[in-house]
């Protein structure tokens, strides 16, 4: 029985004798026959090379979806975009559109814009939902809870849901778990999951009638500083761009930029910077040779650290204007805001 190194050690010194061991193994002869050897008994595994096991493969390709593949880790797929929620007293119905997953070897997939309603709810309570897409069914779907109907609403946040929501075949479509919540009485609302441009509460900005105050203060019809159509930095006049709409939401999962101007600054990992080449980039994708825009000059970056502590992050959508200034201490660092969906 021959091994792959041996094969390719006979093509290199007998040429003939191996182009007459392929049509053997390949069934191609002279006399027409479709016999031909099976390679799990005409080859073993070698040193340097080995077979691979057919159910790991997708039309010839090792294909990590399938159970023949011994998964130790992945590159995750990302995704533009997420979900609002509207709530009464007793159920929460999330919407999504314009939803796009993207994966790291540059394919894509759409999601249909959709809506997903939970009834039987209790009041004033809040509560904690998975989504993910399924890459079997090709729908979005959610992590099964122990609320409502149906029973998609988790009480708490759970290592258990957030594990089911990761499983091999699914894609998460939340960091986490997404935080909604029933009022006592009326309607409410909000957002979660998808990229979630989000700075972490406190962190500061120019307001234009408060001057400099914490973001989670600010109200829709608030004006923030921003660069104007001159530019930014020296030279560069600034703007006013005014708050349309601001949320205000739990979050656990934060990066911390650590910046040339001793500013430092806690986004959500999807937040967008717009970098000195104006091309953006995201919080989790962010490395020390990228330089940002700040208020007075180009920033560099001295230390990037992921922070998981509870806290919240605040959501905030200005226009006409979509970028502004913010900082740990002073609103210096140029940073995008989020697109709410309609």
């Amino acid at each position: 029985m021959l091994t792959i190194p041996q094969i390719e050690a006979l093509r290199t010194a007998n040429p003939h004798l191996y182009e007459a061991l392929k049509r053997v193994v390949t069934g191609v002869n002279a006399i027409g026959t479709t016999n031909k050897l099976s390679l799990d008994t005409a080859i073993t595994d070698g040193t340097d090379f080995a077979r691979v096991a057919a159910d790991a493969l997708s039309n010839n390709a090792i294909d990590p979806t399938k159970p023949g593949v011994l998964m130790r880790g992945s590159v995750p797929p990302v995704w533009s975009t997420g979900f609002t929620y509207a709530s009464t007293p007793s159920s929460i119905t999330w919407s999504w559109t314009g939803l796009t997953i993207f994966r790291a070897d540059g394919t894509s997939t759409s999601v249909g814009s959709g809506s997903f309603a939970v009834s039987g709810l209790a009041a004033g309570t809040t509560y904690y939902f998975y989504p993910y897409w399924d890459e079997t069914a090709q729908a979005l779907a959610w992590v099964e809870g122990v609320a409502g109907s149906p029973s998609n609403a988790q009480s708490a946040k759970t290592n258990a849901a957030a594990q089911q929501q990761s499983l091999q075949g699914r894609i998460p479509l939340s960091q986490g778990a997404m935080v909604a919540a029933t009022p006592s009485s009326g309607s409410g609302g909000g957002s979660g999951g998808g990229s979630g441009s989000c700075l972490r509460a406190g962190t500061m900005v120019l307001c234009r009638d408060r001057g400099t105050v914490p973001l989670d203060t600010c109200c829709v019809g608030d004006h923030l500083l921003g660069p104007g159509n001159g530019g930014v930095g020296p030279g560069g006049k600034d703007a006013w761009t005014r708050i349309v709409r601001l949320d205000v939401l739990p979050a656990d999962t934060f990066i911390r930029l650590h910046l040339s101007n001793e500013e430092t600054l806690d986004v959500t990992p999807h937040h967008i910077f717009t970098l000195a080449d104006g091309s953006p980039m995201r919080a989790e994708r962010l490395c020390l040779a990228d330089i940002l825009v700040g208020r007075f000059g180009r920033l560099t970056l001295r230390r990037i650290e992921a922070i998981i502590e509870e806290g919240k992050k605040v959501t905030v959508s200005c226009a006409p204007i979509h970028e502004f200034y913010a900082g740990r201490h002073a609103a210096t660092v140029l940073t995008h805001n989020y697109t709410f969906n309609s």
